[in-house]
């Protein structure tokens, strides 16, 4: 998709419309400036004409002519065209075949945006459900001999025989939280994946003893996304 700039760089490199607004509108984009509806139509008629001009060019040459494809939109080219007519790049002939290889296997391969359309919604908020309900649990866990002194101390209640009770229930939602994340890249059908982090979210609340309840909302926002199955 080409864009406003891009079009407006076009037009100036072949000398089309009216160079100083073509400017003023540029400059406009480049200072986050308000864009003008009637400066955009201006841009796209001109851009409109400078394309049917370049398509009527192209089809008086010969075929044989169109020798070259530019290494940046696909575009078909003359044989020695030096720039892209659509989108202005130059063109190296002796390293536009290279370039447009590995350009192209880069876009394919290491698109970031590719890598996170390959996840699902529900995927994501599962792990990080996961991770926001573990990391409270490991960390009360860790220091539940404090915690409990400090509860013996303010309340005079002493706690420490129900000790081993705690660590067990933070062994048990921390295992929850990991199955949470698994489950949700195990099972491909989505219903069932929703329906299962639906009944986890509650276990990991109540293991918790509210302390996972940051998690126990993420998952159980992940399940009704895998119920709905939405996409980025």
């Amino acid at each position: 998709m080409v864009t406003l700039l891009e079009k407006i760089e076009n037009l100036l490199n072949n000398n089309i419309g009216d160079s100083s607004r073509l400017e003023h509108i540029k400059k406009s984009i480049a200072e986050n400036k308000k864009i003008y509806n009637s400066d955009i139509q201006y841009v796209e008629e001109l851009e409109t004409k400078r394309m049917e001009g370049l398509t009527e060019s192209l089809n008086k040459h010969h075929p044989d002519d169109l020798g070259i494809l530019c290494w940046n939109c696909d575009k078909k080219l003359l044989q020695f065209s030096k720039f892209c007519s659509f989108c202005g790049v130059r063109q190296d002939k002796k390293d536009s075949k290279f370039i447009h290889g590995f350009s192209k296997r880069v876009r394919q391969e290491y698109n970031p945006l590719k890598l996170i359309s390959n996840l699902y919604s529900y995927q994501i908020l599962a792990v990080i459900g996961g991770l926001a309900g573990i990391m409270p649990i490991l960390i009360v866990t860790s220091n539940i001999d404090r915690i409990l002194e400090i509860i013996d101390f303010y309340t005079g209640r002493d706690l420490s025989w129900f000790i081993d009770g705690f660590r067990s229930l933070g062994f048990i939602s921390t295992g929850l939280c990991l199955f949470a994340i698994v489950i949700s890249f195990v099972i491909k059908k989505s219903k069932r994946v929703g329906r299962i982090l639906f009944f986890l979210s509650f276990m990991i609340l109540i293991f918790s003893l509210m302390v996972g309840i940051a998690g126990f909302a993420i998952i159980l926002s992940a399940s009704i996304m895998a119920l709905k199955k939405r996409r980025y």
